[in-house]
């Protein structure tokens, strides 16, 4: 009983694909972050209304945490 792996059939190897450009490679970096900035642009028009409220909320928190930080600073002597 043997335990190795079935043979392949001697079928014709895959032509690996030709090396790309730098120019290619270029271009298809260009095409990625077009749509990916893009993606970018919708996906902000669709969370913002959804976040803008809760940043609101979120300034008023950290305004309130600054206040109280100051207040104490003024009240410590030197």
């Amino acid at each position: 009983m043997t335990k190795l792996p079935a043979k392949r059939d001697p079928t014709e190897p895959a032509m690996p694909e030709a090396t790309p450009t730098w120019r290619e490679l270029a271009e298809r970096f260009r095409d990625v972050m077009k749509d990916f900035l893009q993606e970018g642009k919708e996906l902000e028009r669709d969370l913002e209304p959804k976040l803008l409220p809760a940043l609101r909320r979120l300034k008023g928190e950290v305004e309130k945490l600054i206040a109280r930080l100051e207040e104490r600073a003024t009240k410590r002597p030197r």
